[in-house]
């Protein structure tokens, strides 16, 4: 075994042992369903509702730059976020995992059993803690107040919490979710940004001709 290996190994056993420790511990047991509430603020379901509000309120005031920056930054970052977790790494869930130990998914609200052997089964990193992360730092910079990041960091370390505590995030998993946050952060708002916006406000009318011609 390589040196390289040998520390791969080691670090993924304390990552074992600091799960099972958190999700052993009685405040575990006791926090489960608050977890379940906090774990929801991370996930698509919910993110898919601000999106909606977004695009209502850019219907409203024909302001749709806000659900453009959002959108933008989803799209880029979810291509990302998919290919390292599902085609580079494929690291399978506590639950699958550290079975034999008793870990059980305690997040059946999300649970898609036909995805259950693909998608769903996959843990690094963390989507909900790095998307959470990505959105307080769009959101952050839309409106210019360090405040709102310090509140969503504030929020994802809890959520990173949860996700442990309900059995389908690793220590690592959440630890590198917010190191991702940062980098799909960083990529957006830093490089790419202005060409999403472009691309958004090119395409909007075209779809709305479409839409308009199909009534």
């Amino acid at each position: 075994m390589s040196a390289i290996e040998e520390y791969i190994q080691k670090l993924e056993e304390w990552d074992h042992k600091l799960f099972l420790n958190v999700y052993e511990s009685k405040f575990s047991k006791r926090t489960q369903q608050l977890a379940k509430v906090i774990s929801f603020f991370g996930s698509l379901n919910f993110w898919g509702l601000v999106w909606i509000i977004w695009f209502i309120y850019g219907y409203i005031t024909k302001n749709y730059y806000l659900l453009v920056l959002f959108t933008g930054a989803f799209d880029q970052s979810i291509i990302i976020h998919l290919l390292i977790k599902y085609k580079f790494i494929r690291r399978n869930r506590p639950f699958i995992t550290l079975k034999s130990k008793g870990v059980k998914r305690h997040d059946d609200y999300i649970r898609i059993p036909y995805l259950m052997s693909s998608s769903e089964a996959y843990s690094f990193p963390s989507g909900h803690v790095a998307f959470f992360l990505l959105f307080g730092c769009v959101f952050a910079t839309y409106y210019n107040n360090f405040w709102i990041l310090f509140t969503f960091i504030i929020f994802d370390v809890l959520i990173a919490i949860s996700r442990i505590i309900l059995g389908v995030h690793f220590p690592i998993d959440v630890i590198f979710g917010f190191l991702f946050g940062l980098v799909y952060a960083f990529l957006y708002l830093g490089l790419t940004c202005r060409y999403w916006v472009d691309f958004y406000y090119y395409i909007g009318p075209i779809i709305s001709d479409i839409i308009h011609f199909w009534r």
